[in-house]
């Protein structure tokens, strides 16, 4: 072929490659319009240009930056947020700083240090407790709010991949100033009655999801083939307040507990535990002003299934707390209970939380009967009973179908499981269970939980005076309920005879 030859057919070539580069060269900006956007006032930038970013903000400060930053000590974000360049600017200009703290007792010294350390550079901080109940939605992913008037706010993505938004939308800005006014009111919030257990959760949670496809082998009382639904997604649950536990009757816990503990019981005996939190209810009111515990006191746990025993071990072992824990069914007799639950020495008191539901009408009354047996002429029950009757299903027909924010699944099971989306959105970063997963989890134990109806506050009570059982105490309060609003009989019971060990 002649050189005219090929250089004719070289051309001829070019023409549709060239179209080929232009069609990528679309696609391409197609792809940015669609990740960047095509607004003006809206940026997405990656996670690795965060450096420059940053550089060049900072540059152009002109009065103020407010950020809310997790306080995660391990992370890579939180040596960017707390290093020189900040600290620089804090020489020149106000930067206030909220740290949102999953806070508990191992992150309140890291926290405290880190204040410290800003507060030598100028740098104004505030530790802001946060849990995975707050009606706050706080994002727990990093937001600055500079001259209140431009909002730079990652997007959730594992560890600190998240891309980076930078916008000047009056929406995003009108965001960014209600939750720094939020999170400057929770900084000065009281501390929750119960124990603070939200870190505790976060490192526990996965653990027991894994160890629950393990050690679940099923009860009568909850899935007889298999509890690892129950047991597995309770402590993600529990962070985001979706199940009933000990800390919706946190004042009622630590009243009887902190008055039993002090007039001298030091046999106590948790009946029934989905994890550790009646264990941390029960060591909180144990505690004195110094944080010192009865070196006499004697904590036993007694479940039928292995996975929240785990826990409870591992919480104890956690706090250096020697616990006994047991693998029994309560509602046996004796001589049918394992080697190390028989002929136990009577104890002063029993702790259950919402555990007779667990039972129908018969089964709690062998549950009380058993509770009888265990415990010492003067002893006592502090325990919470859900009243069915007095659920409070949603009127659907009150909704405004106007007011879509205020519209809801009439179906309790879907309604549960958009509130535990809503709840932990923002906590993708700090939860290793994905969200879906993290929701069909949450569906399935809404789906098949069951709880039984024991009849009306008169009925309980009834049954606990049929198992010989005098009441101090039973007095109803209302709850959020797990699919529905309902109130809870709270009860202290004691056996007749001997010294009581709560006065009546």
């Amino acid at each position: 072929m002649t050189m005219e030859a090929k250089d004719s057919a070289y051309h001829a070539g070019v023409e549709p490659v060239a179209d080929l580069i232009e069609q990528a060269r679309q696609a391409l900006l197609m792809h940015r319009v669609s990740t960047e956007g095509a607004d003006p006032h809206f940026l997405r930038v990656p996670s690795d240009a965060i450096q420059d970013l940053m550089q060049a903000l900072i540059a152009r400060v002109q009065r103020t930056v407010e950020q809310i930053v997790p306080f995660r000590t391990r992370s890579q974000a939180g040596s960017v947020f707390s290093g020189l360049l900040w600290h620089s600017l804090a020489a020149r200009k106000e930067v206030r700083r909220y740290y949102l703290v999953p806070s508990g007792e191992t992150t309140r010294a890291e926290v405290r240090a880190q204040v410290a350390k800003d507060g030598a550079h100028h740098l104004r901080s505030l530790p802001v407790p946060v849990t995975g109940a707050d009606a706050i939605p706080a994002p727990m992913n990093p937001l600055w709010l500079i001259d209140d008037g431009l909002v730079v706010r990652q997007e959730p993505g594992r560890g600190d991949q998240g891309s980076w938004l930078v916008t000047s939308r009056r929406t995003e800005v009108t965001r960014a100033r209600r939750l720094m006014r939020a999170a400057e009111s929770c900084a000065d919030a009281e501390a929750p009655s119960g124990p603070d257990l939200t870190a505790s959760l976060l490192e526990s949670a996965e653990m027991l999801r894994i160890s629950a496809k393990l050690s679940c082998n099923g009860t009568r009382f909850i899935d007889e083939h298999d509890c690892s639904w129950y047991h597995g997604s309770w402590q993600y649950l529990r962070l985001f307040d979706m199940v009933s536990s000990p800390s919706w009757h946190a004042d009622f816990y630590l009243d009887r507990l902190r008055a039993a503990i002090g007039g001298g019981a030091r046999r106590i005996l948790i009946s029934g535990t989905a994890d550790y939190t009646t264990l941390a209810f029960v060591l909180m009111a144990a505690r004195d002003d110094s944080g010192h515990i009865p070196d006499d006191l004697q904590v036993h746990v007694v479940d039928l299934c292995r996975t929240p025993l785990q826990a409870c071990r591992w919480f104890a072992d956690r706090h250096q707390i020697k616990i006994a824990i047991h693998q029994a069914d309560i509602t046996r007799e004796d001589e049918s209970q394992p080697p190390d639950f028989r002929h136990l020495e009577p104890f002063d008191l029993v702790v259950a939380d919402a555990f007779l539901t667990r039972f129908t009408h018969k089964g709690a009354e062998s549950v009380l009967s058993q509770w009888q047996r265990l415990l010492r002429p003067g002893g006592g029950v502090v325990t919470t009973v859900r009243l069915h009757p007095r659920n409070e299903y949603p009127d659907q027909d009150a909704i405004d179908p106007d007011l879509a924010a205020d519209c809801r699944p009439a179906d309790p099971v879907d309604n549960f499981e958009l509130r535990l989306r809503e709840r932990a959105a923002d906590w993708q970063d700090m939860l290793p269970i994905d969200l879906e997963d993290l929701s069909r989890a949450g569906r399935k134990y809404a789906d098949r939980m069951i709880s039984n109806d024991l009849g009306d506050a008169d009925a309980i009570k009834k049954t606990f005076i049929e198992k010989r059982f005098a009441l101090a105490e039973a007095v109803a309060a209302p709850v959020p309920g797990e699919l529905v609003g309902t109130e809870y009989l709270r009860v202290v019971a004691l056996v007749p005879g001997g010294r009581p060990v709560l006065a009546t």
